[in-house]
């Protein structure tokens, strides 16, 4: 059996699970003073320009939906300029993403049953009672295995095997392309992709501004060291990565949430205010993408749980083991048994809270560093990932978690109450273990199989905040990714595509379709504007 200890640790890159978009490595912009509802596209106060460039389309942003949103528009036989805060291809998120979820791509031609429009539709809906952008849903998922095909068709490899998938079949194992190489490898194909499709690419390039002329959408200004650079273009696509790497548009469109972001800092909303700036209007699902590993915390270093190989603290980890949540009173807020089971579709309760706590006892710690930890997990994938892992050195990762100051141990519950000024703590704990003697919750109704006593002292704490790899939701889009304003009425030339777009269902549901939704609106919105812009 495998230990977990810190001498067998590697730091590993940050290589987000299943789901994750890749977004483009773009600064923000500054916001809109109107409501979006007010927001008309006057022309901005832009900065003297020291270039100017000229294409047909300009893409802000290289990560997964500006990717494709580039060979769309450059493959459909316009000019492109793609433009990238990053230093090269390596640095943009979708070289270190896991999965995207597609329909109809050809990795999933040896399946005997291969998954269709219809089906996955029909899942996504039913599971979240419409709350998608349907017109867009529809579109996407179609263009999502065309997606795909086009980094099939650059030789890049994938891990998947479809041929022994049914209908019965969890749903990613039916969709999930999982890629078969990260990083730098990753980003090499990448490459190959724009500079065969004939693709200008700019790094070390931050969009700021998009350029009104005469009322209509005229190209990007953006800046490169010290230059301010003009990008005059017939069609702008935005998909800079949505805004989790900003504390304060988080805060404006979660209700002031806390949320770590485990993805690119440089994601700040800015192609999302440009848009606003534009004219466009705010979409109304907004989601996460959440960290299905475990915790997270500012405090820590690094700050979220990960796979055990990463150098995360262990102790992270003890949010999802299904045992007592409590938020900042000392109160249960949620089931922790789903917690447990869909920690990456149940951002919600997390998200209003912001922080949150989970408490153990010293016969759980006894446990925890002896026993292997599928046996405190819920999640099929995560116990398979985790198989044979003991978490032997788990004192002495807790110890540096009290260090650092996000967890604490004490002789007696009042104790870790005071300590986190959880002033119910003490009452909750009580009625939760009568819960646990009767084997049966009688507030949240969890599986009995996850009700945990917390009574043998000394007790343990872990504080806790919800964590993402990327934001979800954004400016309001038709199936041709064009962004609309309040009155959905078309804003010419302008697009949007991945986290920057209204694609995506609060709560996130189907894993890997972040990525999945981001390739494929990409590509959608780079023909279009190719369409658009030949007309």
């Amino acid at each position: 059996m495998k230990e977990l200890t810190r001498r067998n640790f590697l730091l590993g890159s940050s290589v987000a699970a299943a789901g994750v978009l890749g977004a483009g490595m773009l600064s923000a912009c500054s916001p809109s003073a109107e409501s979006p509802a007010e927001a008309t596209a006057e022309e901005p106060s832009l900065k003297e320009a020291t270039q100017t460039k000229e294409a047909d389309v300009v893409v802000a942003g290289l990560g997964a939906a500006g990717l494709l949103a580039a060979y769309g528009a450059a493959t459909g036989g316009c000019s492109v300029i793609a433009i990238d805060a990053a230093a090269s291809m390596d640095g943009t998120t979708n070289t270190r993403t896991s999965a995207a979820f597609a329909v109809g791509s050809s990795l999933q031609d040896p399946s005997p049953e291969p998954l269709t429009i219809e089906e996955f539709m029909d899942y996504v809906n039913t599971g979240t009672n419409y709350q998608s952008n349907n017109k867009a849903l529809r579109a996407i998922i179609e263009a999502s295995g065309k997606a795909v095909d086009v980094f099939v068709d650059a030789g890049m490899p994938f891990n998947v095997d479809f041929t022994n998938s049914t209908k019965a079949d969890a749903m990613m194992v039916r969709g999930g392309c999982v890629y078969g190489v990260a990083g730098e490898e990753r980003a090499e194909y990448f490459t190959k992709i724009v500079d065969e499709a004939g693709v200008e690419c700019l790094f070390n390039t931050t969009a700021e501004s998009i350029i009104i002329e005469n009322g209509k959408v005229a190209g990007v200004q953006c800046v490169s060291g010290k230059d301010v650079i003009d990008i005059k273009a017939k069609a702008v696509i935005l998909a800079t990565g949505g805004f989790l790497g900003s504390e304060e548009e988080t805060a404006k469109h979660f209700a002031g949430a806390k949320i770590v972001c485990m993805g690119n800092m440089l994601n700040t909303g800015a192609g999302i205010n440009m848009a606003m700036s534009a004219g466009a209007q705010l979409g109304k699902c907004f989601s996460i993408s959440m960290n299905e590993y475990g915790g997270a915390n500012t405090k820590a270093s690094p700050t979220y749980s990960f796979r055990p190989t990463s150098g995360t603290n262990e102790a992270m980890r003890l949010p999802v083991f299904g045992g007592i949540l409590l938020d900042g009173s000392g109160e249960r807020f949620v089931n922790e048994g789903v917690m447990c089971e869909k920690t990456m579709f149940c951002c919600e309760p997390l998200v209003r809270e912001s922080y949150y706590y989970a408490v153990c006892d010293e016969a759980f710690m006894k446990r925890w560093e002896t026993e292997p930890l599928p046996t405190f997990l819920g999640d099929e994938r995560m116990k398979g990932m985790f198989a044979d892992i003991v978490a032997s050195d788990i004192r002495e990762q807790f110890d540096k978690a009290v260090d650092e100051g996000w967890a604490f141990k004490a002789d007696t519950l009042a104790e870790l109450a005071e300590h986190f000024g959880l002033s119910n703590l003490e009452q909750t704990v009580a009625q939760y273990n009568e819960y646990c003697d009767k084997g049966a919750d009688e507030l949240f109704f969890k599986d009995a199989k996850y009700l945990t006593p917390v009574k043998e002292g000394p007790f343990y704490i872990v504080e806790s905040m919800p964590a993402g790899w990327l934001s979800l939701g954004g400016i309001k889009c038709n199936a041709r990714c064009q962004a609309v304003d309040p009155d959905n009425k078309v804003i010419d030339g302008l697009f949007v595509a991945g986290a920057d777009a209204d694609l995506f269902t609060s709560p996130y549901y189907a894993a890997g379709s972040a990525n999945g939704f981001a390739v494929g609106s990409g590509l959608i919105a780079g023909e279009e504007a190719a369409k658009a812009v030949k007309a």
